[in-house]
């Protein structure tokens, strides 16, 4: 048993939903995600087919048999080398042939740390299945193992660096518009080159998610434009922020800022990030856009996330706040 309560409600599957819900360190998308799963609510092949009867049921990822559930994060040749090739070493031919029973089984047998690792495993190799099916893009095994193992290794991190807002408005923290997006945007610099960048975007003052990115850059500076432009392409091309709507992008890189506002990259380092500053002028000026320059405290968890970043040459973006502690 994973956690404990003391009135667990058990749901016509026969699955604790407590035990799911209570789980602080499983992150909410991934928890309804689940919950669609189990009450065939999520767009695989098979379920389209009982909606529209010229639905095509089989799986696009292999055509060898009809997308069910067990087949889409299991028993698919792909899916299957991420569960072998993972931290919990599952042969899939060992699991019960029904979602219901198998998920069931997971929250019986694992604790609450296998538990994290078997969730959000099968959350990553959807997310990776849609851009196989949706995107005509081919199903990458191993960066799904590695967005899995980005998870685990930033959140105890998380936990202590990025401040929770429950009921706590950012405007009244930092003096910012509740009404718009913002990003706080930070990047971290070594001698040799070795970087991390990393942004916090809060949505109406909320805190919304995370990226973390490590480069091989020249300079701080470019490190400080490479992490906004990171940030810039999230808001835009993943979070997809309408066009209408305002994001304040926030840093402590003053010089970024002057050079992107005043559009001038006369005075940068050199070529590499000059273009990368030319092209943040051009993204950011056909958008309901503001970049800020702000205190370095302001930035202060976003600054912890990008050193985590440089130490641990972490990629991961999309972490939505699950269980962090306030920094008060």
């Amino acid at each position: 048993m994973i956690i404990g309560g003391d009135e667990l409600q058990q749901n016509a599957l026969g699955i604790d939903w407590n035990l799911i819900w209570q789980c602080k360190r499983v992150i909410p998308k991934v928890k309804v995600f689940l919950w669609r799963l189990l009450h065939k609510g999520l767009p695989l092949a098979v379920n389209m087919h009982t909606r529209l009867v010229n639905f095509d049921p089989m799986c696009q990822r292999c055509l060898q048999e009809n997308e069910y559930e067990m087949h889409c994060l299991f028993f698919c040749n792909t899916s299957r080398q991420v569960w072998f090739a993972g931290q919990l070493g599952i042969r899939v031919d060992e699991l019960p042939l029904q979602i219901e029973q198998t998920i069931k089984q997971a929250i019986e047998n694992l604790d609450e740390e296998g538990w994290i690792v078997f969730a959000n495993t099968m959350w990553e190799i959807w997310k990776e299945r849609n851009k196989a099916v949706i995107e005509h893009c081919a199903f990458n095994p191993q960066q799904v193992l590695q967005r899995i193992n980005a998870v685990l290794r930033t959140e105890p991190v998380l936990a202590n660096v990025i401040y929770r807002n429950e009921g706590i408005s950012l405007q009244e923290k930092y003096e910012f518009n509740a009404q718009a997006w913002q990003v706080v945007v930070d990047a971290s610099w070594q001698v040799g080159g070795r970087s991390g960048g990393a942004y916090v975007v809060f949505d109406g003052g909320k805190t919304h998610s995370v990226g973390l990115h490590y480069f091989q850059t020249e300079d701080p500076f470019h490190a400080e434009a490479l992490t906004l432009k990171e940030a810039v392409e999230y808001m835009y091309d993943h979070v997809k922020v309408p066009t209408h709507m305002m994001v304040q992008f926030c840093t402590d890189c003053s010089n970024l800022v002057l050079a992107i506002n005043q559009a001038d990259t006369a005075d940068l380092p050199t070529w590499r990030p000059a273009r990368t500053v030319h092209n943040l002028i051009m993204e950011l000026g056909n958008r309901q856009a503001e970049l800020q320059h702000v205190k370095r405290e302001t930035v202060g968890p976003a600054h912890d996330l990008a050193n985590l970043a440089k130490r641990n040459a972490i990629n991961y973006r999309d972490s939505h706040i699950w269980y962090c502690s306030n920094m008060g």
